[in-house]
């Protein structure tokens, strides 16, 4: 087993995982589990009220039918999807119309929520049977020096067994049992997998010696350009947050590089597969932090393809609800814990699951 212990004692691997893992309990705390806002919901967006002719109206309704809030002002509950560009909550066969067509279809989860991967695996398969797009699937959870083994076992393994071909249990994500729901929509598609982070021995090295890490071959490929200082800032504060604050702050620029460039390789391998024979544009299966349209992969896709219209660049993040209580946040509030409203086409709300506090074993050599 190689090393994986690097300056000031820090297991690489481990603190990369984190990052994400925390960032997103940081970002989609608890889940809403009331059932009101749904019940609500249905006969609003069956029955829509304009706000002129209900009050014309308002003589002849019921008085309780005058009580009944605006659809959109409910605060979001598991199941329920919010659509950002027309401010408006839609059937989930609503929003695969609206993104039938699109290219580009990326979308975010919580790691380690079974109820995510389902999500996704639905949406692939919806967006199957709506358009002419025979889409590709990139992963962030599959590194590109497996691309051969993954394509191999792609070919000779089922979809269960995909997992335990390529060593899942040893990566250190979340059971592939989990995961394989997109694996069989990929299969009963016969889509391409491919494999879309930065090989895992590049990491440690990048956190010490940035770009001039990267082999040759992959930093032609990823064209990094200078880190920009309003992601750089964002970054920095978001990994000392994912990190519970015990990050030495020395070590977030490093960190705030690697993300840059891992965002560049999940698009490079999305902006390559389409250029592949019999592939339409790609689907990304990542963490929400690796969607956001203003600063992630998408930021990347239009370097790669300036004259690819933002049309056919769509992003889809499952966010698990809050609690129900007091104050409960709008979903404008849930985009800006991401870091802006422009950062999501699509919020698809979900539960959570019981999870303990990540940084109570977080122990980060200062």
């Amino acid at each position: 087993m190689p090393e994986r212990t690097g300056k000031n004692g820090l297991d690489i691997p481990r603190v990369m995982r984190t990052a994400s893992r925390a960032f997103n309990r940081h970002c989609f705390k608890r889940s809403l589990l009331t059932g009101l806002a749904i019940t609500a919901l249905v006969p609003v967006l069956e029955f829509p009220v304009n706000s002129a002719s209900a009050q014309n109206d308002a003589a002849t309704e019921p008085s309780g039918m005058r009580d009944i809030p605006d659809a959109n002002s409910l605060p979001p509950a598991p199941g329920l999807i919010f659509d950002m560009n027309t401010q408006s909550y839609v059937m989930f066969d609503e929003m695969v119309s609206r993104l039938a067509g699109k290219r580009f279809v990326l979308i975010g989860e919580k790691h380690d929520n079974p109820i995510h991967h389902h999500h996704q695996s639905e949406l692939i398969k919806a967006l199957g049977k709506r358009d002419d797009h025979h889409r590709a699937i990139v992963w962030e959870m599959f590194n590109r020096d497996q691309q051969d083994s993954l394509d191999q076992a792609w070919q000779t393994v089922s979809p269960e067994e995909l997992g335990p071909k390529m060593n899942w249990a040893e990566s250190g994500w979340p059971l592939w049992h989990d995961y394989a729901p997109i694996a069989e929509a990929a299969k009963a598609q016969n889509l391409a997998m491919i494999a879309g982070n930065l090989p895992q021995d590049v990491l440690r090295p990048m956190i010490r010696d940035g770009i001039k890490a990267l082999p040759a071959e992959l930093a032609g490929k990823l064209a990094l350009p200078p880190l920009p200082d309003d992601i750089a800032e964002r970054f920095n504060k978001e990994i000392a947050d994912g990190h519970c604050n015990m990050l030495p702050k020395s070590q977030l620029p490093a960190f705030g590089l690697v993300q840059f460039a891992r965002d560049a390789s999940l698009a490079r391998a999305m902006i390559d597969a389409d250029a592949r024979r019999n592939i339409d544009g790609a689907f990304l299966i990542a963490g929400a932090m690796h969607v956001r349209d203003d600063i992630a992969v998408p930021y990347h896709l239009r370097r790669y393809a300036p004259d690819l219209p933002d049309d056919d660049i769509a992003v889809v993040i499952l966010i698990e609800a809050d609690d129900p209580g007091e104050n409960l946040p709008g979903v404008r509030d849930y985009a800006l814990r991401m870091g802006s409203e422009k950062v999501v086409d699509f919020m698809w709300f979900t539960n959570d699951l019981p999870r303990e506090d990540p940084c109570e074993d977080l122990n980060i050599a200062q």
